[in-house]
């Protein structure tokens, strides 16, 4: 009987003990007033919250790919400024510097006759991506042909990884030589000593042939290194910064071995063999289009232009001291780096040309190809999705002149906007233009001719790019 007894303290007359409290039912739910609402930061997004009011994400890749979009002018306004320096500027034979011989090759570079300029054109079109080949057109169509398979999808990514590393092991060294060299003078004497002095095995003068080497030192010498001057300081300035970027190029650089592409490759064959029952004849057409890709890969392709103006760029951002030069070029360069976001739903050459002593500044963009098969879902019938091209181009002393065509089943559409004081060769252009269709094969359906006001080309390139806010391009 007693085991049965509750046995407790007395109960206290105190009143401070505290009280279960008790639990309050919920009211009745007042509706939301949607103009009560509180508003978004409009002070902090100024115009970019009108402009771009259904992003609502504001730290996105997207939102921050805009704001950069903004805030950099627009190529025809950086790369046309100096490239017409070099047009009319004398030449001095006495000038050795390295920027001026540059910007001779430039210049050189510059003078065009027709068949320069087609030929420029067609080495910026089949080279603006590594990914460029009969390899890679196959395997997109075989992407196309098994949509959601996450599997293929993976082993096509691990090659190209491995590929665009193997050929790009060069650059990706001189890379970390030089994020080496800027570190060395980030971080205290004590580390920075330690540092040159394992710099030094990195091997940059053979860089393919150095690999392995220039792995081993950098993952267990230099690293290490790095990780216990962090350790130590709990540095969060450049040098943390800096050192960020070193770890990614590694490990770039770890998957960079001519092993790495042939396994990732017949990896790939494997799963295409086995997985998707690819015939045997289909298998083998594969084969002999890796080899070939690689052999042409290897031969890396060289074109004046280019070559030269890459030199002035990286060389005029060394040497400069003007902060005015310094922006322009590395506004030009940041215009380069955008044009190449998956963000850009179009593919953009640019051309600076010296033609029969009249300088001309033009750029291109062509709708890429995913963009044209959106637009022709409903088309299907009439053969196909139209292709669309913007054309700008700057003849000084003649005036600024824009284009839009639209290309279908042979046939084109044309927008012309030029200069007032060619009105009245209104009739003799057209003729022209038809001509010049004509010659290669097309049929100019109708040519359109406005003078004056400009056709807008601008606001249709990035009426086509803020459309890209809820689709990403994945296209290699």
């Amino acid at each position: 009987m007693p085991d049965n007894l509750r046995i407790t303290p007395p109960v206290t007359n105190n009143e401070n003990i505290n009280k279960i409290p008790i639990t309050k039912q919920p009211g009745p739910m007042t509706p939301i007033d949607p103009s009560k609402v509180v508003q978004p930061n409009t002070d902090k997004q100024g115009d970019t919250n009108a402009r771009f009011e259904f992003l609502l994400n504001r730290n996105s890749v997207f939102s921050k790919f805009l704001e950069q979009l903004n805030q950099t002018p627009a190529l025809s306004e950086t790369l046309q400024k100096f490239t017409f320096e070099a047009f009319s500027r004398p030449e001095n034979v006495h000038d050795n510097r390295s920027a001026a011989l540059f910007m001779k090759e430039l210049t050189a570079a510059m003078k065009m006759e027709s068949a320069d300029i087609l030929k420029n054109l067609t080495f910026q079109s089949n080279n603006r991506t590594k990914f460029t080949g009969s390899i890679f057109d196959v395997l997109r169509n075989t992407l196309n042909e098994y949509p959601g398979d996450r599997n293929l999808e993976q082993a096509i990514s691990d090659f190209l990884k491995a590929y665009d590393g193997y050929f790009s092991t060069a650059d990706t060294t001189q890379t970390i030589a030089k994020e080496l060299d800027t570190l060395s003078h980030q971080i205290p004497n004590s580390y920075s000593k330690q540092l040159k002095e394992l710099t030094e095995e990195v091997i940059t003068d053979q860089p393919v042939k150095g690999l392995d080497l220039n792995l081993s030192v950098l993952k267990e010498k230099i690293i290490p290194l790095l990780s216990k001057y962090i350790t130590a300081s709990n540095d969060y300035g450049t040098a943390r910064d800096t050192i960020t970027l070193l770890v990614h190029n590694l490990a770039r650089l770890n998957i960079s071995s001519h092993q790495e592409v042939v396994e990732t490759f017949t990896a790939l064959l494997d799963y295409c063999k086995y997985e998707l029952n690819l015939p045997e004849p289909k298998m083998n057409e594969l084969k002999s289009m890796f080899l070939k890709t690689v052999t042409e890969a290897s031969q890396k392709p060289a074109n004046p232009l280019f070559d030269s103006l890459m030199k002035v760029l990286s060389e005029n951002m060394k040497q400069s001291s003007s902060g005015v030069t310094q922006s322009l070029y590395r506004d030009t360069l940041t215009s380069l780096l955008l044009d190449n976001s998956v963000y850009m739903p179009f593919n953009h050459i640019f051309l600076p040309i010296n033609y029969n002593g009249q300088f001309m500044f033009t750029e291109i963009w062509i709708e890429k190809e995913n963009e044209k098969k959106k637009s022709g879902k409903g088309n299907a019938e009439a053969g196909g999705a139209p292709i669309h091209l913007y054309l700008t181009f700057d003849i000084k002393k003649l005036g600024y002149f824009e284009a839009a065509v639209s290309f279908s089943n042979g046939k084109a559409d044309i927008q012309l906007n030029c200069p007032p004081s060619l009105e009245k060769d209104r009739r003799a252009i057209s003729e022209k233009i038809g001509d010049i269709f004509t010659r290669n094969g097309l049929t100019a359906q109708s040519i359109e001719l406005v003078t004056g006001k400009s056709a807008g080309t601008e606001k249709q390139i990035l009426r086509k790019v803020y459309e890209r806010k809820n689709v990403i391009d994945v296209t290699v």
